[in-house]
Parts: C-alpha cells; sequence; structure tokens
C-alpha cells in the first residue's frame, strides 16, 4: 500500500470513528450524507470520494465496528480457556454490544440482521472471521448433534438474535441472559 492509500485509510479510520459516535446516537435510517459531513467536519464532497454511497458508509461501518468486537474479544479469549465460557463471553459481550447501540439497532435496516445477510452477498461478509472464531470454539465441543461447525455458528448467532428481537421488541433486561441464552442452545446441541 503506498502512502496515498494509506491516508486515505487513515481517514476512512477517523471518519468511521466519529461516525460511529452519529450512528449510535440518531440512527442510520435518517441521517443524509450531508448531515453526516457536517456531524464529521468535512465537505460533502470529501465524504463521497471516501464512501461513494451511504450504503457504503454503513457498511464499512459494520466492517470497522466488527473489527474493534473481534480484537476485544480475541484479547478477552486469551484468558478464557473452555469453549463453554469462551461461548458465554461471547454473548456478553454480544449482548453488551447491542444495548450500548439501541438507538442504531431500532432503526429498520441497522436492526435487521437479514439487511447484513442480503449486504455480504454482494460483498464479502463482515462477520466472516467471527463465524471462523465461533467455528473453532464449537469444534472443542463434545457430543455435538450436529457436527457442522458453520451451521452452528450461524445457529448460534441466529439464536442470539432472537433474544436481542425480544429484547428490542419488549425492552426487557437482555444483560443478565447470557447464561441462559448459552445453556439453552447447548442442550439443544448437545447429546445427554
Amino acid at each position: 500500500m503506498n502512502i496515498k492509500e494509506k491516508v486515505k485509510e487513515y481517514k476512512k479510520e477517523l471518519l468511521l470513528k466519529k461516525v460511529s459516535e452519529l450512528f449510535e446516537k440518531e440512527g442510520f435510517d435518517q441521517i443524509k450524507m450531508v448531515d453526516i459531513a457536517k456531524y464529521c467536519g468535512i465537505s460533502v464532497g470529501a465524504l463521497y470520494k471516501l464512501f461513494p454511497s451511504k450504503e457504503d458508509l454503513f457498511y464499512d461501518y459494520i466492517q470497522y465496528q466488527i473489527d474493534l468486537f473481534y480484537k476485544q474479544l480475541q484479547e478477552r479469549f486469551n484468558v478464557v480457556k473452555t469453549p463453554k465460557q469462551r461461548l458465554k463471553l461471547f454473548i456478553d459481550m454480544m449482548f453488551h454490544t447491542f444495548t450500548s447501540k439501541k438507538r442504531l439497532f431500532m432503526d429498520t435496516a441497522a436492526g435487521d440482521p437479514l439487511f447484513f445477510a442480503k449486504l455480504a452477498l454482494k460483498r464479502d461478509n463482515p462477520a466472516k472471521k467471527i463465524y471462523k472464531l465461533l467455528e473453532r470454539e464449537f469444534e472443542k465441543l463434545e457430543n455435538r448433534k450436529i457436527s457442522d461447525t458453520k451451521q452452528l455458528a450461524i445457529l448460534f448467532k441466529s439464536f442470539l438474535y432472537g433474544y436481542i428481537e425480544y429484547w428490542l421488541i419488549h425492552d426487557q433486561p437482555i444483560k443478565t441472559c447470557s447464561e441462559e441464552a448459552l445453556e439453552l442452545f447447548l442442550h439443544g446441541i448437545v447429546k445427554e
């Protein structure tokens, strides 16, 4: 990567950090690129040079957030020993992330897990490394009813989205549900 490309990536990272504040405070659906540029203190043209569309900006925002989550997850996984403990840690972190960004996930697009799946069909899936990490943990679990760890990783995240959807709709506490969610999921996939 040459210097010009590095500078562009650095600018994008700075903007994504600032945009994160805006999306998490105001949501995604109603904000226009002109609002984003104004909030970030740059011209609309400069914003479009870095992100050709609002969808591109949102995709990069998702990638940025997943990269941050993944880095924190890896750091914390280093001190947790068993797959079960790591899966619980993943749930804790996922639930915390969603509760800390509630306003954003209340939006029609941002709050729809299928939005990310459909977006990933057009590009590389930004959550691929998260799924790989989960697959490795499921590989370590003994007596699995389902041998396909890729399927388990996707089912696991979808199962957790059910908890998140319930929390969003009914405004119920979710941070305390990690142990329950893990036990329910494992009960369904591990032979007794």
